[in-house]
């Protein structure tokens, strides 16, 4: 098989990543590693010039992380909670409990805990 048709191949798969389950207030939450894709996205999001804007970075994370399994551009949700964006959305949900979100976001760096941009390019050659 060619390079070209081994990624061509690849085009139409979807590869699996590292998942783990964090439960707060009763309520288990999925949280999956993030690709390289996604993780471009939330440092464009959260990249304000000379400064990066690191609550929207990590909501972005959480975000991206959980979507798979909670419906965070749900409008009637947003709507609810008087948001624009399910970036927003993060903030209000967590308000009260902000353990919750702690337990979220170490669940995210956990599952991508050493996925560096330049690891993810490595291990994507391979």
């Amino acid at each position: 098989m060619s390079k070209l048709q081994k990624y061509l191949a690849k085009a139409q798969e979807q590869a699996p990543r590292k998942e783990i389950e964090v439960v707060i207030d009763g309520d288990a939450w999925k949280v999956r590693q993030l690709n390289l894709s996604e993780l471009r996205e939330c440092e464009r999001m959260a990249d304000k010039g000379e400064k990066t804007d690191w609550f929207l970075y990590n909501d972005a994370r959480l975000v991206k992380a959980t979507e798979h399994d909670f419906p965070w551009n749900q409008e009637e949700l947003k709507k609810a909670y008087k948001v624009g964006s399910k970036y927003e959305l993060v903030e209000k949900i967590f308000r009260d409990n902000p353990d919750g979100y702690t337990q979220l976001l170490q669940a995210v760096r956990q599952v991508n805990a050493g996925q560096s941009e330049e690891e993810a390019i490595e291990e994507a050659k391979n």
